[in-house]
Order: C-alpha cells, then sequence, then structure tokens
C-alpha cells in the first residue's frame, strides 16, 4: 500500500471534510459573483472585493465558515457511524456525497428564485405577494416549483450515479485503523467553537465583509443560531444579526420594535424616543357629499409607469391611452406605495396605509353622495380580504369578480391567488352592466385587467403584437426580449379594453360627464437589472405606476401616492380645484410589512428617493446613485434630515396601526 494510500485511509474524515468545503465553495462562490459581481463590481451594488488582499481575506472567511459548518456535521455523521461500528472511508465518501448534493440542491434553489428576485425576499415579503397568504402564494408558485424539482430530482440521479461508480472503485481501499486519532479531530472541533462566536461577530460588525458574508449559506446558519444562543431577553434579536440588540436583558428594546412615543425610552433604537405624530387632515371629508359627474376608474395589474411611450415593432402598446393622457392629464410621478397588489388596492380604495378607519373611503364617501357603485373584477377580490376591507361588499353594491364567473377562468387553479379573467369576458361584463345601469344618478365603476399579471399572457388572450407568447417555463434572463414583448402584448390588450369602455361610453353620450381614471397597482421588473415581479426592491420600475386621468384641469407638481387618486377622482367628478403642487411632499414606500419592514422610502419631487435598508442600516440616495451607512448620514447636515423624516414616518405609522388595533380589540 503505497503512503499516499495510507494517508489517506488515515485521514479520511478530514480529506472527506475538506473535499466537501473545497466544492462547495467553488459551486457557491460562483453563483454568488454570477448574481452580485462580488469579485468585479455590479450595478448599484455597495461592496465588492476587486483587489487581491481583499478577495483573499473573503475567500478565507468562506473557507473557514464552511470548514466550521462541515466539521460540526461531520462530527455528528461519524459519532453515528461509530455507533454502528461503521468506520471505513466509505462512510467518508457518503458524507461527502451527501452534504455535497444537499448544498448542490439547495444552492441552485436559492440561486433560481434569486435569479427572479433581489436577495430581500424572504417569508414575509413572499406572503405578501400571496396577499397576506404564504399558502395563497406557495399554491401560485406550485407549477415552476414541481417543474424545478423535477429538474433538481435528474441532476440528483445523475450525480448519485457518479459517485456509485467513485464508490466501486475505491472498495478495496476500506480499511479500518483502530487509532484514527480522535484526540486530534476533537482538538479541532473545540478549536473551531472558540473561533466560530469570535470571528462571526466581528464579521458582522464589518459593512463590506458581512455584505458577502451573508450571501453564504454557512454564515447565516452559523449567525443565525449564535443570535438564537446570544438573546438572552428572547426579544428574537442577539448579539450576532445586524442591527444588532442594543439592551440584550431588556425584552422591550430591539430592532424594530414599536418606539412609544414620549415614554423616555428608544425602543426601536433610533433617533431617540420616538415622538407622538400628528393626525393628518382629511381634506375629503371637508368636500361636501354631493353627486356628480359618473366616474370609472380602472387599475391595471402589473403596468410600467413607461407603457405609454412603450413601442413594440414600431407601433405603441398603449394607443388609446396615449390618447386619453394627451386629451386629459398623465401624472409624471405617481407611485405605489408596497408593490403587493392587496396592499395596494386597499391604499387606492381606503385612502390611507394603515387600516385606522379614521379616513373616509372611497366606497363610504361616494355612497354617501347619492352614487351606485359597480364592481367588475379580473381577480378573486376576496384575496387578500381586499372586498371586504374597502367597501366592495357593502349592501347595494354591485360585485362581480374572478370567483363569480369561475367558469370562465382563463387558468384551471381555482385558488384566489390564480383566479383570473380574460379582458374580453370583463368587457362583456362592463356591457351587460352599463346596459342595466340608471345613468340618470351618479355611478361609480371599479374594473380590474388583469392582462399584465405573470406569466404576461393567458389561453384566452389575443395576440396583437406577438406571434408567439413566451412559454412560462421560458422566462428567463436570456431571453429577456421575449419576455418584454410578451408584457407589452399584454398591455396592448387591457389597452384594447379600454378602448371598448370608451366606445361604449361614447355611443351612449356618457364620455363628456364621465370622470376615468386609469392607474397600475404597482410596477413591474422585466430583468431589469436582472430582477424579475415586483415587491421586493424599491424602485422606478417596481413602484411607479401610470395615472391617466381625462381631465385637463388637473394639476400635478408634486409625487402622487395611491392614497391620493381617491380625492382626485372626486374632486375631478365634482369639478373642485385639483391642483397637487405641495413641494416638501413625500410619498412613503414599504418592503415587508410595517413590523418587519425589509426597506422603506420616501419618494419627493422629480422622483428624488431616499431608501432606508433595515438590515444593513444603509441609506440610499438616488440622485447620487450611492448608499451611505446609516450613522455616518446622520452625521451629514446636508442629507440627515431626509433618513430622520423617513424613519419618523415610519414610526408614526407603525404607532397608528399599533393603536388602531387596540381600538379595534376594545370594542
Amino acid at each position: 500500500m503505497t503512503f499516499l494510500k495510507v494517508a489517506l485511509l488515515k485521514h479520511h474524515k478530514l480529506v472527506a471534510v475538506l473535499t466537501t468545503v473545497i466544492i462547495i465553495n467553488i459551486f457557491e462562490l460562483g453563483l454568488i459573483n454570477y448574481k452580485y459581481d462580488i469579485f468585479t463590481g455590479g450595478f448599484l451594488q455597495p461592496y465588492s472585493y476587486k483587489g487581491i488582499s481583499e478577495r483573499s481575506v473573503f475567500i478565507i472567511l468562506s473557507l473557514f465558515f464552511d470548514f466550521s459548518l462541515c466539521s460540526l456535521l461531520a462530527s455528528l455523521w461519524f459519532f453515528i457511524a461509530n455507533k454502528f461500528n461503521k468506520r471505513s472511508i466509505i462512510i467518508s465518501i457518503n458524507f461527502t456525497a451527501s452534504v455535497v448534493l444537499l448544498m448542490g440542491f439547495w444552492l441552485v434553489l436559492k440561486f433560481k428564485i434569486l435569479s427572479y428576485f433581489s436577495d430581500t425576499i424572504n417569508l414575509n415579503i413572499i406572503k405578501n405577494l400571496g396577499g397576506g397568504s404564504l399558502r395563497e402564494a406557495l399554491l401560485y408558485a406550485s407549477n415552476e416549483i414541481f417543474l424545478f424539482a423535477s429538474i433538481a430530482l435528474l441532476m440528483i440521479v445523475t450525480l448519485l450515479f457518479s459517485i456509485t461508480l467513485v464508490r466501486t472503485k475505491l472498495q478495496n481501499l476500506s480499511f479500518n485503523f483502530k487509532n484514527e486519532q480522535s484526540t486530534r479531530y476533537l482538538k479541532l472541533i473545540v478549536l473551531i467553537l472558540f473561533l466560530l462566536p469570535v470571528i462571526t461577530y466581528f464579521v458582522s460588525n464589518n459593512s463590506s465583509l458581512r455584505y458577502g458574508a451573508e450571501k453564504k449559506t454557512s454564515y447565516r446558519l452559523i449567525s443565525n443560531s449564535l443570535d438564537r444562543l446570544s438573546d438572552f431577553d428572547s426579544d428574537g434579536v442577539g448579539s450576532f444579526s445586524y442591527p444588532k440588540d442594543k439592551a440584550i436583558f431588556n425584552d422591550a428594546i430591539y430592532p424594530n420594535a414599536l418606539d412609544i412615543p414620549n415614554n423616555g425610552i428608544d425602543e426601536d433604537g433610533f433617533l431617540g424616543d420616538a415622538i407622538l405624530p400628528n393626525k393628518n387632515k382629511d381634506h375629503l371629508a371637508d368636500i361636501t357629499p354631493q353627486k356628480g359627474k359618473h366616474i370609472i376608474l380602472i387599475v391595471l395589474e402589473s403596468a410600467r409607469s413607461d407603457l405609454l411611450n412603450a413601442q413594440l415593432h414600431g407601433r405603441y402598446v398603449a394607443p388609446i391611452m396615449r390618447k386619453l393622457a394627451k386629451e386629459g392629464v398623465s401624472a409624471s410621478y405617481a407611485y405605489s406605495h408596497t408593490g403587493y397588489t392587496t396592499t395596494s388596492l386597499k391604499a387606492l380604495f381606503n385612502r390611507e396605509l394603515v387600516d385606522t378607519k379614521e379616513t373616509l373611503g372611497l366606497i363610504t364617501f361616494l355612497q354617501s353622495s347619492g352614487y351606485k357603485i359597480s364592481i367588475i373584477s379580473g381577480q378573486d377580490e376576496s384575496f387578500g380580504d381586499v372586498a371586504l376591507k374597502v367597501g366592495m361588499k357593502n349592501a347595494g353594491v354591485n360585485y362581480f369578480d374572478a370567483r363569480t364567473a369561475i367558469n370562465d377562468r382563463v387558468f384551471p387553479s381555482k385558488e384566489a391567488a390564480s383566479l383570473r379573467l380574460s379582458e374580453t369576458r370583463i368587457i362583456r361584463e362592463f356591457q351587460s352592466e352599463i346596459n342595466r345601469l340608471d345613468f340618470n344618478q351618479p355611478q361609480f365603476l371599479y374594473l380590474n385587467f388583469q392582462a399584465a399579471h405573470f406569466p404576461y399572457s393567458n389561453p384566452k388572450m389575443t395576440k396583437q403584437l406577438v406571434n408567439d407568447f413566451i412559454p412560462r417555463s421560458e422566462i428567463k434572463q436570456e431571453n429577456k426580449g421575449w419576455v418584454d414583448a410578451t408584457y407589452w402584448n399584454a398591455i396592448a390588450s387591457a389597452d384594447w379594453g379600454i378602448g371598448e369602455i370608451i366606445k361604449s361610453l361614447t355611443v351612449r353620450n356618457l364620455i363628456k360627464n364621465t370622470t376615468i381614471v386609469i392607474l397600475g397597482d404597482h410596477g413591474e421588473a422585466l430583468f431589469d437589472n436582472g430582477f424579475l415581479g415586483h415587491g421586493h426592491a424599491i424602485n422606478d420600475v417596481q413602484t411607479k405606476i401610470p395615472l391617466i386621468i381625462n381631465d385637463r384641469d388637473i394639476i400635478f407638481d408634486e409625487p402622487i401616492g395611491q392614497i391620493d387618486v381617491a380625492e382626485i377622482a372626486i374632486r375631478s367628478a365634482l369639478g373642485l380645484k385639483n391642483h397637487w403642487v405641495q413641494k416638501n411632499k413625500a410619498v412613503f414606500q414599504l418592503v415587508g410589512s410595517l413590523s418587519q419592514p425589509e426597506l422603506i422610502a420616501h419618494v419627493e419631487h422629480n422622483g428624488v428617493r431616499t431608501v432606508f435598508d433595515f438590515h444593513s442600516e444603509q441609506v440610499f440616495f438616488s440622485e447620487l446613485q450611492l448608499w451611505r451607512p446609516y450613522k455616518e448620514v446622520l452625521l451629514d447636515p446636508l442629507n440627515n434630515e431626509r433618513v430622520i423624516k423617513l424613519i419618523r414616518n415610519w414610526e408614526a405609522l407603525l404607532w397608528n396601526e399599533h393603536t388602531a388595533q387596540k381600538n379595534n380589540e376594545g370594542r
């Protein structure tokens, strides 16, 4: 037996761990660099490791965390093997094969998901995308999950076959050493257990190293475990997360905690004690309920703000909306507050981001003014409790949605998140409805077109601008051009529906006596900057929306949020002054939830945006295209007011949400 074979047999445990670590590192660092350009620097990436020393430090740390995790797993693996008197080299090969397979499957799944979303994605965001229900979100994604799982299973079978061949070749090397130097391995584990918290704590306090390390599975597992162990006050935050628990023995003080105003305690760790927020004046409540023009409110699913100027094959994709905007007005800076459908609709109808019931809702005001209400929606409006929360199910409301006509759905699933109706079905219902309505009294009609919802086509959609829709399985970065074309065809389909509405109103001589409002529920990233979808980033692509109204007397010179649209529509219908020119106004935006935010932002005049990342405590200034540490910004007299204003706005909303919940519980 050669020296190499003897050494291999004698130290096969260590060799197995090292082999596992090297394979995982090559694979994972390659994927991380592919997504984040971490070694070259990518678009809007706050940190990268371009120099030899920076790369070396990061790679060494990466190897250390992987080696630590694998060593701990190996200790458990070989302990169990020894209990069953299994000590051959095959046990080590099985360890390497099992860990590499599991990590390979996880990394491919992780980066497959993150190829569509940003790295802010988490269960909280997924729930919001599913209307507040994790079950609904997973059911909607089930087709993609099944397809990917099938491909991953095929890869695993292939890898297992290859490993079996290797095991057969090495079977003759199996030889048991009675003395496997267990003391040496025990010392190694003790050393790792000592170094782990020290190095993890150091990395967690270094913004540059933490940025890359948090993309490593081993670091996240280790730091999360240490964080749980150091959570002495059981408030969910320990000393190894970031931001850290600033009071480890006080469960009332932790990052993102509810900061109770004027109690002398800074519960959330930002800006000292919170200030009791002033109540915002409800200007709609000052308007006397009265009859006015008919109102048609049209919400377009996943509508990008650039749809008015978008062209495909030399044709404008939305000529009807372009004409309407030219004859009326189009807001240059209109925004979704959250980037999610359900919360956007609640903001639109309830006119607030927090359900305090102190703000006059759109449907409530219109019904008190003598308007008849009709709902015609291409989605299931019970999804996320929208219909109930905004008054669509009020007495006297004519209600029709995708569940009402469930047999006309465009996809097989009957789950709330998947129910869709075609544009032709919506127009048929609209035409039927206006034939029944009495237009001698004011009418309010809400229509929701689902054309541009992922996957941007359905079996009943007309191919107006394309010859073929992109199949759902082909929606990926390398097919961006095809994705774009399919998406714009969907917008063209919605535009056709709007044209049919205008025709119907014109034929009945109603168009001059009708205020038409068109807006998006949120934007949509079509692999812009590598991302697909909505609700996981705060930028113009995902949150800037079209807002078109057939009223040229409206003046927009400030950012408009969805909570403003109802008042704008009512003022237009009643012929009231409709000038929006407040220079210091900011539209609040959010990823996550108020109690568990990932990102918050303010959009101000001319679209200038300030973004605060709770996880990294970094602030982004859009006009500078720059991320800066939060504490550094507070010392900057030129920009600190922007972040102070933003965080105070979030604290006020969180406090209002808390007091509203308390009031509801007391009723």
